[in-house]
């Protein structure tokens, strides 16, 4: 990118953080009551302590807002226009985690312990509750976008949020044994993790009043974006440097999640029973991990692995070469494109 189109993406960056740190403060007479709530809420997003367990240090991806923010500038619009929408979907994606930390019993999320854990279920599922509202109320009562495109956002936003409800009833269904393939993988993981991603390129777009064919080929890009991203993910939550991943190598299979290398390993006759004798609740040694995982290796479930998650990127490389986007934001995104499939954390 230029240096003032730089410039202009890092400023609208910035104003997303402080729309959604404004959002996150308590509207009408100060009540100390109701601070509690959004002061857990701003403990999940990693900029409050509650209960003596500090705020996060590390500053997050935000990698949804950014592709909000940079689809709206390869759209041919002006960054800011895309303040409202990369917050209210970055929002979207945080109530998400606080839903699934309860769901999956997952006891930690970012090396803190999980909201749930700290304030109880019930109020964990109210503060989810209420993360999603104030989501939608970040493009509701926004001024950023311009008023023609506020329907079309709150369309997008809404149909990602549905898919993504979609995604998750999914992926449950898998873990309590529905049957599974490579197929219903994707069709799992396109709206668990594909449609928040699919929903920040379109709404980009939509900020930028660009044409109905370049919101679909940028949803669609989005979409794919997730869906290799996830399966990179998969083949590191067995085969990560836990240095890098901060799971244990094999986490997920210990754990018994249906991953993409889980799933594809079942199908081979001759690593099924291995597989099934180290995932939960089995109490499998270091040693029969690891020669699982060697076994996989070798039958070529990582190589698949990463070859299917590379043609997703792929496929979304040409969605982007065939659109008429401006040079330098696209190839942010084509950038964001590669790190999908290389990244090692």
């Amino acid at each position: 990118m230029t240096e003032s189109e730089r410039s202009a993406t890092d400023g609208a960056l910035a104003a997303v953080i402080a729309r959604m740190r404004g959002v996150l403060e308590p509207q009408g007479p100060p009540d100390p009551s109701l601070e509690r709530l959004y002061g857990w809420l701003r403990y999940h997003l990693g900029w409050a302590a509650v209960n003596g367990v500090a705020a996060d240090t590390r500053s997050a991806k935000g990698t949804r807002s950014r592709v909000c923010v940079l689809a709206c500038a390869a759209s041919g619009g002006e960054p800011a226009a895309a303040v409202d929408a990369a917050a209210a979907i970055e929002l979207v994606h945080e109530f998400s985690l606080i839903h699934d930390d309860i769901e999956d019993a997952d006891a930690t999320r970012r090396g803190r312990p999980a909201l749930w854990t700290i304030v109880g279920i019930p109020q964990a599922i109210n503060a989810g509750d209420a993360l999603f509202a104030l989501a939608r109320a970040a493009v509701s009562h926004g001024d950023h976008a311009p008023a023609a495109a506020m329907p079309d956002l709150l369309r997008c936003l809404d149909a990602a949020c549905v898919r993504l409800a979609e995604g998750q009833h999914l992926d449950m269904a898998l873990e309590s044994g529905a049957p599974a393939d490579a197929a219903a993988y994707e069709a799992m993981v396109a709206r668990k993790t594909g449609a928040l991603l699919g929903a920040s390129a379109a709404m980009g777009a939509i900020a930028a009043e660009a044409p109905e064919t370049t919101r679909t080929r940028l949803a669609r890009w989005g979409e794919l974006v997730g869906v290799a991203f996830q399966m990179r993910d998969d083949l590191l939550g067995l085969w990560g440097d836990p240095g890098a991943t901060g799971k244990p190598a094999g986490n997920d299979l210990v754990r018994g999640k249906q991953s993409l290398p889980i799933v594809l390993g079942l199908a081979v006759p001759a690593l099924a029973g291995a597989i099934r004798g180290c995932q939960a609740p089995a109490r499998p040694s270091a040693a029969d991990v690891a020669a699982c995982l060697g076994a996989m290796e070798e039958a070529g479930i990582r190589a698949r692995c990463q070859a299917m998650a590379a043609a997703r990127a792929e496929a979304a490389l040409r969605l982007l070469a065939g659109a008429a986007l401006v040079p330098g934001p696209a190839a942010a995104l084509a950038e964001l494109t590669r790190c999908a499939v290389d990244r090692d954390r």
